[in-house]
């Protein structure tokens, strides 16, 4: 029953503003009520032209609001009586507005709130996270799914108010006549059976109503990262109409949605004002109320029908949310499952110690149930050079993925400085790992923000070091505003060799002990290639760097202190360049 609490306690909104949200707007219904309820004296006055004597009153209504007004020492006059009304009046519309100015606070809170704790803990989740959620849909879930699911979860709040105000409304319609009363009760029951299966059905229309958002977002993050594969491949007729296809079907359940709450109005708001006037009919033919309660009565009733009207609009809100709401609940259920805990025991105490060796013994890793890496035993020494390769699908990223400890092996173990790392320590070799992939990320900015992403407080010095050790000061300092030189998301407007030296740049100014390097020239011509590599041979020479790099282009490495080949997730052979020719098949096979 109370499943919206719990929800809404999880998303962050206390208890206590749930009841305070309540409470106010309770006492907002309160004032309005009694505000309307003084309006039958006022209209007795209305008919008869001067105030009667409540003992003469047609209505026990008069007389409990004369007791009152006694009971305070206050005139009962007509004046007093609007100013009673207005004032009450009043005070419902300040309540509203309290209620109204304390849910858009929290409900701006806490989604902002979560979608800052959903980032949180996607970048702190362990990598098989990223294997199964595709970032459409963690995009789509964070930021449309995320603000439809919390608005969704604080409707029962406005639902409770809503049924509090429609009792309070038949209590007040009760007093002026019961039988009126159970009559009107009994034709509005039945008025809501006929749309009832139309709310209904907003549930699973909802639902596949967010499956297509995030489709869509989906759909749209992967293309519009690749408008040059789509526009060469001449592909882009065949991408709208693709698109066409998932935004059509996503039209169709938004129309499906808006037609059921217009169905419900169509049928709803006709019945109940039908109803009402049989009401008065029934009143005035039957039951011989005089005029003023009758008046009073359909003032009430007809302010009944927006409330009936707004509570099957919020069922149906309710029912809508579900989609959103699973959505959300699904991707932090996975999320939290899937979340890295960080030991800052110890390995972490030595965190300024710098990287010596590592080694990895008897490591093995499957993606589910498929063999990555079988019975790996390497190690790699400080200052010095070495290069994976080996056929595509041999295991050389994931390698390089557990030796980075961005990624946990199932079985075996890691040796740092001499130190076994286990399953939730080894994630501190993070801090010690440079990362240079195939393709740089580069987010819009300048090119001091991309060398200096990641590392506080960087010098001016310290960033033309790391600059000029990867090669590409040669090309900032000829740039109009140097560092200062703005660059587009993925620096489209640079080179490939200019992009790949600037995000080496990027990782040399960390300091690391440990620089990966995924295929760095694969996207580079020959000359770009040789200048790119004549830099990581003279970093191999003259740091304490450990350096690994997977290559596809042998020729590239053939100086390395180790060559590693991995072949079906086995290492196959290892040594230099000219060992590996008479010794390895693959690797001869393949110069």
């Amino acid at each position: 029953m109370f499943t919206w609490k719990k929800r809404l306690n999880s998303y962050g909104l206390s208890n206590y503003v749930i009841i305070l949200l309540v409470v106010m707007a309770i006492l907002s219904t309160i004032a309005e009520l009694i505000g309307i309820g003084i309006f039958l004296p006022i209209f007795e006055m209305l008919k008869d032209g001067s105030l009667v004597e409540p003992s003469t009153s047609s209505s026990n209504l008069v007389l409990y609001i004369y007791n009152i007004f006694q009971f305070f020492g206050v005139e009962f006059s007509l004046a007093l009586l609007l100013l009673t009304s207005f004032i009450f009046f009043l005070f419902s519309k300040v309540f509203i507005y309290a209620v109204n100015y304390v849910r858009s606070y929290y409900l701006g809170f806490l989604i902002k709130k979560n979608r800052d704790m959903l980032l949180d803990y996607y970048l702190n989740t362990n990598a098989s996270f990223y294997d199964k959620f595709g970032v459409g849909d963690f995009i789509n879930s964070s930021s449309v799914e995320m603000s439809a699911a919390i608005n969704g979860s604080m409707i029962p709040i406005k639902f409770i108010v809503s049924i509090i105000t429609a009792l309070g409304s038949m209590i007040l319609l009760s007093i002026l006549s019961l039988k009126l009363t159970t009559i009107s009760f009994i034709v509005v029951i039945i008025s809501l059976v006929i749309p009832s299966r139309w709310i209904k059905a907003t549930t699973s229309i909802g639902k596949k109503n967010s499956k297509y958002n995030s489709t869509v977002t989906s759909f749209l993050h992967s293309r519009l990262h690749s408008p040059r594969l789509i526009r060469l491949s001449r592909t882009s007729k065949a991408e709208i109409q693709s698109y066409a296809k998932i935004t059509e079907k996503q039209r169709v359940l938004t129309l499906a949605i808006h037609v059921l709450k217009a169905r419900v109005e169509l049928i709803l708001e006709p019945i109940i004002i039908g109803s009402s006037l049989l009401m008065l009919y029934i009143a005035i033919k039957n039951l011989d109320l005089p005029l003023e309660v009758v008046m009073l009565y359909m003032v009430i009733l007809l302010r009944l029908v927006p409330v009936i009207k707004t509570l099957l609009s919020q069922k149906q809100s309710m029912n809508r949310a579900k989609g959103p709401i699973q959505a959300v609940d699904e991707l932090l259920e996975l999320l939290q499952n899937s979340r890295q805990v960080i030991n800052t025991d110890s390995f972490d105490k030595n965190s300024k110690d710098a990287i010596q060796n590592i080694e990895l013994k008897n490591i093995c890793f499957s993606y589910d149930n498929t063999h990555a890496l079988s019975n790996i035993n390497l190690s790699f020494e400080s200052g010095k050079f070495y290069a994976i390769v080996g056929p595509s699908g041999g295991g050389k990223s994931t390698l390089i993925d557990v030796v980075s400890g961005y990624r946990h092996q199932d079985s075996g173990f890691i040796f740092i400085n001499g130190e076994q790392l286990n399953a939730h320590s080894n994630c501190q070799i993070l801090s010690k790992v440079s990362f240079v992939p195939q393709d740089p990320q580069i987010f819009k900015g300048t090119i001091r923000s991309h060398i200096s992403y990641g590392v506080d407080n960087s010098s001016e010095k310290q960033i033309l070091k790391a600059a000029d050790l990867s090669g590409a000061y040669e090309f900032i300092n000829k740039l109009p505003n140097g560092l200062d030189t703005l660059i587009t998301a993925n620096a489209s407007n640079l080179s490939g060799g200019q992009r790949q030296r600037l995000d080496l740049s990027r990782a040399l100014l960390k300091n690391s002990s440990l620089l990966i390097l995924d295929e760095p020239t694969a996207n580079l011509d020959h000359r770009s290639e040789e200048k790119f590599m004549k830099t990581i041979r003279y970093l191999a020479s003259n740091t304490d760097i450990i350096i690994i790099i997977i290559a596809h282009r042998l020729h590239t490495i053939r100086d390395a202190d180790k060559i590693i080949v991995l072949e079906d997730g086995h290492i196959t052979g290892t040594g230099s360049h000219s060992k590996l020719i008479l010794e390895n098949s693959w690797y001869s096979g393949s110069l």
